[in-house]
């Protein structure tokens, strides 16, 4: 733990900034107890040695590698990971102003157009080969976030309108063929869209699009594209969020086909999505939605401090069964969700106390100082249960520090 002392002195600063949500005033709290230099060689860290390994020729950027950096089998083009390093080369190029991270940012943007993109059905295929053949033509709407958000960033920040125009094109395909009537997303289809309903729904690809729309409104100010957030929210907190009697409000992740919660014990709450979920509607007032969001924002962070965070040891825990068996096991992208969502309200001393606690847990447990990057997980977690030996993508890390040093800016 960290000393209690060194926490005090961080939260003295923060005593007279009141408890607000954190719009106006969490800029500047967060600049007061981020730990500035710790992430900005965090950052570095990461986009210099993607940047060195994950382009190749054809455009593609690589993500399976080993601990040890070593690529990890055969060479292939999964949608996800391919625009999560395409969002990396863009924070890398905004966070350094190197020219090299542009370049491949750009690379990667247009092999998506030109690889990914389904010519026939519109689209993005889920998979294709180093040189851009497709190997699986299968749709999903978790990877057509993430290429909505790749193409976003990318029209934020090149400008160009090609990637502006790209993004807009992308979400109206989601809006016709992904999108179902009640609000929600389909899950996975074939390539021409066409597929019977789904008898199960998850919350992730919902909310990782509600992202991706929140960057859109950032790269383009539509205001369509504001309305279709608030629409998408709105389902979110009507129709998917649990209310509790103490306040507090959770997210599960796991539905049938009407989107009511599965309670049995196969299903569970992510504890880490209820912190995602809760800095990406606080940050939502800003692009035109409702200040409802950061209310709701709150509810959920109760309820994801209550039964997910080690108040002995710090870090955030994994998941929560409906009868309330807490999985204690902590995993990397957890600990970066929940400091996001602790710095979202830095002005709230518990809340920078929960930041720094986690860093220290990260700092001492999960960073991978032989090999460089993060391990999949904490000491006991990895000791108890098959973490992998992969290295994890870098969005999750990358965007956590990008949070801290572009307050800087």
């Amino acid at each position: 733990m960290l000393r209690r002392a060194v926490v005090a002195s961080c939260l003295a600063l923060l005593a007279a900034c009141g408890n607000d949500h954190g719009g106006g005033g969490g800029s500047g709290a967060m600049a007061e107890v981020a730990n500035t230099e710790w992430h900005r060689k965090d950052l570095n860290a990461h986009v210099s040695r993607w940047l060195a390994l994950a382009p190749l020729p054809s455009g593609l950027l690589q993500a399976q590698f080993e601990r040890n950096w070593q690529p990890a089998g055969k060479e292939s083009g999964d949608l996800t990971s391919h625009c999560h390093l395409v969002y990396t080369m863009l924070i890398g190029y905004e966070a350094t102003g190197d020219a090299r991270y542009l370049e491949a940012a750009k690379r990667g943007a247009d092999f998506l157009l030109s690889a990914f993109h389904d010519p026939l059905h519109g689209g993005f295929f889920q998979g294709v080969d180093v040189q851009g053949e497709p190997v699986n033509t299968a749709k999903n709407s978790y990877g057509h976030a993430f290429a909505l958000f790749a193409l976003a960033h990318a029209a934020r920040v090149t400008g160009e309108p090609k990637y502006k125009d790209a993004a807009l094109a992308a979400w109206q395909d989601i809006r016709r063929n992904l999108r179902e009537a009640g609000g929600g997303l389909r899950g996975a289809v074939p390539r021409d869209f066409i597929a019977p309903p789904e008898k199960y729904h998850t919350q992730n690809p919902v909310m990782h699009m509600f992202e991706a729309l929140l960057a859109l409104i950032d790269a383009t100010g539509d205001q369509q594209v504001v309305a279709d957030a608030r629409a998408l929210g709105d389902f979110v907190l009507n129709e998917l969020m649990v209310g509790l009697p103490d306040g507090g409000a959770y997210i599960p992740e796991w539905y049938d086909a009407q989107w009511k919660p599965l309670m049995n014990e196969d299903s569970y709450t992510d504890l880490g999505h209820q912190f995602e979920w809760s800095h990406l509607l606080r940050s939502a007032e800003k692009r035109g939605l409702p200040p409802l969001y950061a209310d709701v924002a709150d509810r959920l962070l109760k309820f994801a401090v209550a039964k997910g965070y080690d108040e002995q040891d710090g870090g955030i825990f994994n998941r929560i069964t409906p009868s309330g068996q807490v999985d204690r096991n902590k995993f990397w992208w957890q600990q970066a969700e929940g400091m996001k969502a602790f710095l979202a309200v830095a002005q709230r001393p518990d809340m920078a106390r929960r930041y720094q606690e986690t860093l220290e847990l990260v700092d001492k447990e999960i960073l991978d100082r032989d090999n460089g990057g993060w391990r999949f997980g904490a000491k006991e977690t990895c000791a108890r249960t098959a973490c992998s030996k992969l290295q994890p993508d870098p969005y999750h890390l990358v965007s956590l520090d990008w949070m801290v040093l572009s307050t800087k800016q």
